[in-house]
C-alpha cells in the first residue's frame, strides 16, 4: 500500500472479494421489508463512490464495513463521524 490508510488497522488483507460481497447482497435481499428500494442503494452507492473515505474500492475507513452491503439496509447510515453522507429510511 503506497498511500497511508485513513482505516486503523487496515491493510490489503481486508480486501473482500467480489464473490464474497454478491453472496452478502443477496443474503440481504432475502428480507426484503429490511432492504431499501433499488434507486435509494444506488444513490449512497454514488455517494460512498465518490467519498475519500472508501479504502480498496468496498471498504468504508470510518466503521471498517462493505459500503454495497451496509447500503441496502434500511437501518444504517453513513458512519462519517458528524456529518453522515446518508441517512436511515424509515
Amino acid at each position: 500500500m503506497s498511500e497511508k490508510s485513513l482505516c486503523k488497522g487496515c491493510v490489503e488483507s481486508v480486501i473482500v472479494s467480489e464473490e464474497v460481497i454478491e453472496e452478502l447482497i443477496l443474503e440481504a435481499e432475502e428480507q426484503p421489508s429490511l432492504i431499501v428500494s433499488e434507486e435509494v442503494y444506488k444513490e449512497r452507492l454514488q455517494i460512498c463512490e465518490e467519498c475519500p473515505s472508501l479504502q480498496y474500492g468496498s471498504t468504508c475507513a470510518h466503521s471498517g464495513c462493505i459500503v454495497r452491503y451496509r447500503a441496502k439496509f434500511k437501518n444504517k447510515s453513513c458512519p462519517f463521524a458528524g456529518k453522515p453522507k446518508w441517512e436511515k429510511v424509515s
